[in-house]
């Protein structure tokens, strides 16, 4: 029987007990699943904590649940913490990349504007699009297992996003005119700790790649066919997580 996960807030928790106040998911709980009083659930914090539960009481402003036992260590967060660096790209095609590279096992998603990049909104927009990604890697970590929900970060311009420290990060962007170098030959030495750096759909141009590297990053290609950005932040992922992650 498929486990029934749901996110909890950390400071929610208190001693034994904890309560979900979003609407979304008291009426998933109670109109979709239709769960009861006694019914037992998995909960997780989103920070590395996952509970034993059973509903203890049901209301349309909150549900409340009493933490029965906290379960042992998971093994569904992979040892490699990847953060994504990625241009901004129209709203379907984000929305699909920040859900994918969750399930893929990415630590954190920095989105940043460029010279190509299609959205150049900021301010209350901005702020609501960062919302909604919020929800969907939380989605997307309840359905797929894992103790923790990505970070998303706030949306920035290239040079900021260039300039984020992740100490002792291997340093590393996608670029399609690179003729040389490798993802093999970028990841020689072991690492526990990746920043790669994908472009919006127009790629980077020129005087950004030059700015990337300046700032550290190493340029690599992917093969010779030139990827969408979506498929391209999927595949770096992907390929982390299978060279030093947990997909291999």
């Amino acid at each position: 029987m498929k486990r029934l996960r749901f996110k909890v807030l950390k400071e929610n928790i208190k001693g034994q007990e904890t309560v979900v106040e979003d609407q979304d998911e008291i009426r998933h709980i109670r109109k979709v699943l239709r769960l009861r009083t006694g019914d037992a659930v998995v909960l997780f914090n989103g920070e590395g904590k996952e509970y034993a539960a059973a509903i203890s009481d049901i209301s349309p402003g909150k549900i409340s649940f009493k933490l029965l036992s906290e379960s042992p260590t998971n093994t569904t967060e992979p040892p490699l913490q990847i953060i994504l660096g990625m241009g901004l790209l129209k709203s379907a095609k984000f929305d699909w990349l920040v859900q994918k590279t969750t399930e893929l096992g990415v630590s954190e998603i920095v989105p940043f504007f460029s010279e190509h990049a299609v959205p150049q909104w900021e301010g209350e927009k901005a702020s609501s699009r960062k919302s909604r990604w919020e929800k969907i890697v939380a989605e997307a970590a309840k359905q797929c297992g894992r103790l923790r929900v990505p970070r998303i970060h706030s949306p920035c311009s290239f040079a900021e996003a260039l300039h984020k420290k992740f100490e002792g990060a291997v340093r590393i962007f996608l670029w399609e005119k690179e003729k040389n170098g490798t993802l093999r030959d970028a990841l020689r030495d072991p690492s526990s700790s990746i920043y790669a750096l994908v472009g919006p759909e127009g790629g980077f141009a020129e005087r950004e790649a030059l700015k990337a590297q300046q700032a550290g990053f190493r340029p690599i290609r992917l093969g010779p066919r030139v990827l969408r950005a979506e498929t391209a932040g999927v595949a770096i992922v992907s390929l982390l997580q299978f060279i030093w992650g947990d997909l291999n």
